[in-house]
């Protein structure tokens, strides 16, 4: 298998960029206003030279203002980036039929029947972004590799506007030589519970026994990492769209009151809702706290869940949160998951 991972370069940033020349080569921040105050809400992304300042995704906006008081800031303009990634996917899609699309700024596809060999798959990748350049004035980083999880790595490494490719004979040192920290899906608390067990290098997973491994990270995890490191992860790029399943809303204050917090919670649902075809089988409610840390609940049916039912079981899931966490909440959402289309109201009896 030949994967391309396609990464859209500081996207939201550099749409804006795009729209207006003006702000290439200043600190962009793009921000997600909860409406409070000018400066109230959080960085959603910035650009290059914003990021040398120390501006990260997910940190208030007041505190990038401190790190940063000449930048630029702009509100997030979700349905204008929207536009720009579905018009980019449209472009993909005739370099692969198998294009699986990850989120708003990647993309996999696996071009395994469209190259004959990794230089042919290189020439490829130069064509796509030559394409994406020329018709949207985005650049993209590409990363070529046997699976979807090293494409993605050496991708990560090339950006921005690179291209890298990594050979079915190279894999075997570069499984010796990469951090787990670059690992996705392996975050910073596992990856300090991996260096607790020796484990620094994706390699050092063969190390340690597998029911070992599974104590400490749960199985699903110690499989991936297992397959990675032994070179057996074959996860197929599947023809998949990532269609907008939830919604948060900011509260119009930090609490914890359930009586504040529950008609927004009804409200995130209903509009939820709206973008479905079916009922959710997993239903989750995301509160993001007054630091910005994001804690979440989830719960599985059976059958999908009505509307109504979905209110009771998400305020019985936001009580479990408030139990175990302390902090005052400062934004609600919910996800819905796993839409099952019924057939008929029986499926509800």
């Amino acid at each position: 298998m030949i994967v391309l991972f396609v990464d859209f370069d500081y996207f939201f940033a550099q749409v804006e960029e795009v729209l207006h020349p003006e702000y290439k080569g200043k600190p962009l921040v793009v921000c997600v206003y909860s409406g409070r105050n000018e400066k109230s809400g959080a960085v959603a992304t910035a650009n290059y030279e914003a990021r040398r300042l120390g501006i990260k995704a997910g940190i208030p906006i007041s505190k990038a203002m401190e790190l940063a008081p000449n930048a630029i800031f702009v509100p997030m303009r979700k349905e204008i980036y929207i536009q720009v990634s579905n018009r980019i996917m449209n472009l993909l899609r005739k370099y692969s039929d198998k294009l699986e699309i990850a989120s708003i700024d990647e993309a996999y596809l696996d071009i395994t029947n469209k190259v004959k060999d990794y230089n042919e798959a290189m020439q490829l990748g130069k064509r796509i972004k030559e394409e994406i350049l020329e018709k949207e004035k985005i650049t993209v980083t590409v990363g070529i590799a046997p699976n979807k999880v090293f494409a993605k790595i050496i991708a990560e490494r090339a950006k921005p506007n690179g291209l890298a490719v990594l050979r079915p004979e190279e894999v075997g040192n570069f499984i010796k030589q990469l951090d787990v920290t670059e690992i996705p899906g392996i975050g910073e608390v596992l990856s300090k519970k991996l260096n607790t067990i020796g484990i620094n290098k994706l390699i050092d997973v063969l190390n340690v026994p597998f029911e070992r491994l599974k104590e400490e990270i749960g199985e699903a995890k110690a499989t991936y990492l297992y397959k990675l490191a032994t070179n057996t992860y074959s996860e197929p790029v599947v023809n998949k769209e990532r269609k907008p399943r939830g919604r948060y809303l900011t509260l119009p204050k930090n609490t914890r009151d359930l009586e504040i917090i529950e008609p927004y919670l009804k409200k995130a649902i209903d509009e939820a809702y709206s973008k479905i075809d079916g009922f959710p089988k997993t239903l989750t409610v995301v509160a993001i706290m007054e630091d910005l840390d994001i804690v979440s609940k989830s719960k599985s049916f059976k059958s999908g869940i009505v509307k109504e039912k979905a209110y009771k079981e998400a305020l019985e899931l936001l009580k479990q949160i408030l139990e175990k966490d302390k902090r005052l909440v400062r934004r609600i959402g919910v996800k819905l998951d796993n839409i099952y289309k019924a057939k008929g109201l029986e499926d509800f009896i």
